[in-house]
């Protein structure tokens, strides 16, 4: 099976809610951690880096490593690598309009009461932290 490696940001605003980005196309309709794949000879911390910029227009100073959690969608194994990060410069937004439509900040809570709304990476994120595996 594909190996398919990824990685991207947690970022938590002043009230410790975590931003999300809604994913709107025809084939998944989710929200989900920003980031995305590793472009070859690119390290997990600068691809994050790169796609919270793509992606919502901001610049993040990449800290903690939370850890690195696979899981399977489309008949390759997707690995996912989690930083916790914080805005240095910008305002999140939508940038990649014909993907996403939509972010926003969500308290971890709430994110309990909508996991069929997440997606595979954003549901393995939420178990970590429910199971205590990762504080933010």
């Amino acid at each position: 099976m594909q190996e398919v490696r990824l990685a991207g940001c947690v970022i938590k605003d002043g009230r410790g809610r975590v931003l999300l980005l809604h994913r709107n196309t025809p084939e998944l309709q989710q929200w989900e951690i920003p980031g995305g794949k590793l472009d070859p000879g690119e390290d997990p911390r600068s691809t994050a880096r790169r796609e919270l910029m793509e992606e919502m227009g901001v610049e993040v100073a990449v800290g903690q490593n939370l850890g690195t959690r696979s899981f399977v969608e489309n008949g390759r194994t997707m690995v996912y690598t989690w930083f916790l990060a914080r805005i240095t410069a910008g305002e999140p937004q939508v940038l990649e309009r014909h993907i996403h439509d939509s972010c926003r900040y969500h308290h971890v809570e709430e994110l309990s009461t909508m996991v069929e709304q997440l997606s595979p990476n954003t549901r393995n994120f939420l178990h970590e932290i429910i199971e205590g595996n990762i504080r933010i």
